[in-house]
């Protein structure tokens, strides 16, 4: 998608949040899953559609922004590496702003023996968008764990990258909804439908 039409639906998405006398109501986080130096530098990171993975996240997480929906950071332990050390730090691309959450984790499922759930609690958010890497290993792992506690699970079909082949991106795509998620592209995500819109005061 060129990057005119990208703005072009982030305003859409965010028309109705311009109205004087409003506030933000949004009930939504995305999730952005191990997008590390040491990763991103080593694996084939296209998406579906043979986007750069870390390009098309730069839009999520742009239009994500832009929605006032809080973008929260999800970062592997790599024994390997000390936890300040480049190869674990986020891509410089989609680093975090002050203020983002990060949650560190140890297992695949970015809910076990982590912070994520009470972040998520803290926050009031009932609804999950996932994206980032790996698609067979984390990015699974934590879709399985959100439908779990109870989220409604939304990953971001042309967002998530790592399984190794185009067939299972695909596969994973088109499994995630028998466990309860739901799959959407991120050029379809209606913000405003998430609550993600302003609330006119009395």
């Amino acid at each position: 998608m060129k990057r005119r039409e990208m703005l072009l639906l982030c305003a859409l998405a965010m028309s109705v949040a311009l109205a004087p006398a409003a506030c933000l109501a949004c009930d939504t986080a995305l999730l952005v899953i191990d997008v590390q130096n040491e990763y991103v530098r080593v694996l084939n990171l296209t998406t579906i559609d043979g986007i750069q993975l870390v390009d098309r996240l730069v839009q999520v997480i742009g239009c994500a922004r832009s929605a006032g929906v809080p973008v929260i950071y999800i970062q592997q332990r790599d024994s390997r590496f000390p936890v300040t050390s480049w190869e674990v730090a986020i891509a410089e691309a989609v680093a975090p702003h002050e203020g983002d959450p990060v949650v560190w984790k140890p297992y695949p499922d970015a809910f076990r023996a982590t912070e994520l759930l009470s972040v998520l609690q803290g926050l009031g958010i009932p609804r999950l968008l996932i994206c980032g890497l790996s698609t067979s290993g984390c990015v699974d792992a934590t879709v399985f764990g959100a439908v779990q506690h109870g989220f409604e699970t939304w990953v971001l079909a042309d967002a998530h990258s790592g399984a190794g082949s185009l067939d299972a991106l695909n596969y994973y795509n088109a499994t995630w909804p028998a466990v309860g998620a739901t799959v959407v592209r991120s050029d379809a995500v209606d913000y405003g439908g998430f609550g993600c819109a302003t609330a006119t005061s009395p």
